[in-house]
Parts: structure tokens; C-alpha cells; sequence
């Protein structure tokens, strides 16, 4: 039986308890924790360590309800359902992404019904995914600060084991997030934007080396994107390369997704080409995926695979093609010609005549 299954008749043994015992709550709640505290430990690490990016996305839309009905039994669902609220909105970004890429060839074509009807779809999606990331992050810092008794981005916790650590970075992940998804969405779920500057103070708590560049990649995202976030930090673009190093090392490579998103804000084609070509050559067969960690590195994937997609369907209107992140459509155009001038009758390439023949022996 698989994991998420287990999980998913786990929950439901509790919720079946609480409509059969609704008078014995100390019962409920012992029972929630139970089932909730079997998924943190035999669940959420086999999750992590799978790279079916979809599957799981999928998984997180239809378990999130349940996880968080365990709120109402008195239990604390935060650590899980961080990562499931973040897994569905991936699933939303991905069918924002699907919208915006419509809207791009149909502004190709010159189709304008088509091309409004997909943006009008693409801000729908996009505030479905800042909703589902909102709620990942609100329930993250609440559940946070009162475990703690510490307030978001003022100081650090003291957290005392690797999944905490990781929870919190991703929750602070979701927060950034929604606010980028909710901007993309015309603002429709009014998403603080403040919280871009509580994540950026808030990933100095952790140790950049362990966890693959991705603090210092996250604050350097910041600073590209925020007005004077960057004042008198290092170049955000320095920094970037230097945690993608370390995510490479590491085997996972959130960092490179993070230094994609910064390149693409930016608009500058050589810094696209370069996150791209980077994360490219990063998948190489000598530069093995953290075992413990490849969802991780598949939802970077995911992320990188998207921006690569949107720059290409942009200038050739189709989206990226076999080797397209590490050879552009321009690239290609060059390699062709060079090929039809070496191949040609009189080219370089051509059949050595007969006195060069003789010549050579």
C-alpha cells in the first residue's frame, strides 16, 4: 500500500472518530496527533524522496482538506500541511504557466479573442496558487511564532531538528510565492508585500551551506526585485552564483530555480541564458540528486522547465526543445547555416577533386 494512501485512511479513521466520539476530545485530539505524527515521520521523508512532481502536486490538492481537518480535533497539522499546500500551488502555478504560454501564441497570431480568454485564465490560476501558497505561509508563521514566542523576521528560533529547519524554509518559500503569484494575478487575493521583506530577514536563520544556497539565493532574489532591498548588500547576482555552486555540490538545485526567477525579472537575455545553461550542464550524469531530497530538486526542475518554456514560446512561439537550455533557437541557427556552408557542392566538406586526391597519396 502506499504511503500517501495510508496517510489518506489514517486521516480518515480520525475524522470518522471525531463524528463517533465528538464528546471525548482528549480522545479526538490524542488520536489526530497519532495519525498526523505517523505522516511526519514514515511519510513526509519517502515523500521527499520521490521526483514525481505531479503525483505529488495532485496529492496535496486532494489531502490538504483532510491534514487540515485535523485543526478542528485540537491537533497541529502545520508541518505537513506546508508541504502539501506548497505542492498545490504547483499545481496551480503549472496551469497558470499552461494559460500564459496560450496567451503568448495567440498574441503571436494575432488572435485577440483567444489571447484575452488565456490571460483572463492565467490570473484565475495564479490566484488560485497565491491562495493555496498564502495559506501554506499564514499557517506556517502563526504556528511558528507561537511554538517559538518569537516574531517572524525580528529573530530566529531556535529549532532543534532538520524537518523544522525545512518546514520553515519552505513555508518562507510559499510566502514569497504568493506574493509573486498574487501580483501576477491582478491582486486578487491581496497577499501582503511586506512578507517579501519578513522572508528575506528570516532566511538568515539558516545555515546556507546545509541547506544547498537556498537562504542566501532567497535573500538575493529579494534584492533584485525589491526597491532598496539590495542597499548595501552584496551583488545579488555574485551571490546567486555562489549558492547555485553550493547547490550543485549538494544535489539539490532549488538555488538554480531561484537564480532563474531573478534572471527572468531582470528581462536580460544573457542572465536567462546562463541560469538555463547552468542548470543544464548542472544534470549531468557525474552530478548525482541528493537522495533524500529529489522532490525538491524535481519542483526546481519544474520551475526552471517553466521559465525556459515561457522565454521560448516568447521569440519562436513553441515551447522549449530537446537540448533548448543549453542551445537557443538563434545558437541553432547559426549551427545550421555552418552545417549548409560545409555541406554545399563547393563548400569545405565537399568530395576532395581528383588531383587532390593524387596530391594527398
Amino acid at each position: 500500500m502506499s504511503n500517501l494512501l495510508k496517510l489518506g485512511r489514517g486521516l480518515t479513521v480520525a475524522v470518522i472518530t471525531t463524528s463517533v466520539l465528538s464528546g471525548c476530545s482528549y480522545v479526538i485530539k490524542s488520536g489526530a496527533n497519532i495519525a498526523l505524527n505517523f505522516g511526519e515521520n514514515h511519510i513526509v521523508p519517502p515523500i521527499l524522496k520521490m521526483d514525481d512532481v505531479d503525483m505529488i502536486c495532485n496529492s496535496g490538492s486532494s489531502l490538504t482538506p483532510v491534514v487540515m481537518s485535523t485543526k478542528d480535533m485540537g491537533a497541529d497539522p502545520t508541518r505537513m500541511a506546508v508541504l502539501l499546500y506548497a505542492a498545490s500551488g504547483m499545481c496551480a502555478e503549472n496551469q497558470a504557466l499552461e494559460q500564459e504560454l496560450r496567451y503568448l501564441r495567440a498574441s503571436k497570431a494575432g488572435q485577440v479573442s483567444e489571447a484575452q480568454d488565456a490571460r483572463i485564465e492565467q490570473k484565475r490560476w495564479a490566484a488560485v496558487a497565491a491562495e493555496r501558497q498564502y495559506s501554506g505561509y499564514q499557517l506556517f508563521a502563526k504556528r511558528w511564532e507561537t511554538k517559538y514566542k518569537y516574531h517572524l523576521g525580528d529573530s530566529c528560533p531556535t529549532m532543534r531538528n532538520d524537518l523544522d529547519q525545512t518546514i520553515y524554509m519552505l513555508g518562507l518559500i510559499s510566502g514569497l510565492q504568493a506574493v509573486t503569484n498574487d501580483i501576477n494575478s491582478g491582486g486578487a487575493v491581496n497577499v501582503p508585500k511586506d512578507i517579501a521583506g519578513i522572508v528575506e530577514r528570516s532566511m538568515t536563520c539558516l545555515d546556507n551551506n546545509k541547506y544547498w544556497g537556498v537562504p542566501n539565493a532567497t535573500r538575493a532574489v529579494i534584492w533584485t526585485l525589491l526597491p532598496g532591498a539590495g542597499d548595501g548588500k552584496p551583488d545579488p547576482y555574485v551571490t546567486l552564483k555562489q549558492s547555485v555552486q553550493i547547490g550543485e555540490q549538494k544535489g539539490v538545485r532549488l538555488s538554480h530555480a531561484l537564480y532563474a526567477v531573478a534572471a527572468q525579472a531582470s528581462g536580460d537575455d544573457s542572465k536567462i541564458r546562463d541560469a538555463l545553461k547552468t542548470y543544464d550542464a548542472s544534470r549531468a550524469d557525474d552530478k548525482p540528486v541528493n537522495p533524500d531530497f529529489k522532490l525538491l530538486d524535481a519542483m526546481a526542475g519544474v520551475m526552471i522547465q517553466g521559465i525556459s518554456d515561457r522565454y521560448w514560446t516568447e521569440h519562436t512561439g513553441i515551447r522549449t526543445e530537446d537540448g533548448g537550455m543549453s542551445t537557443f533557437w538563434d545558437e541553432q541557427n547559426k549551427s545550421s547555416e555552418l552545417e549548409d556552408l560545409f555541406n554545399s557542392d563547393g563548400g569545405a566538406a565537399s568530395e576532395p577533386a581528383a588531383s587532390d586526391k593524387t596530391a594527398a597519396k
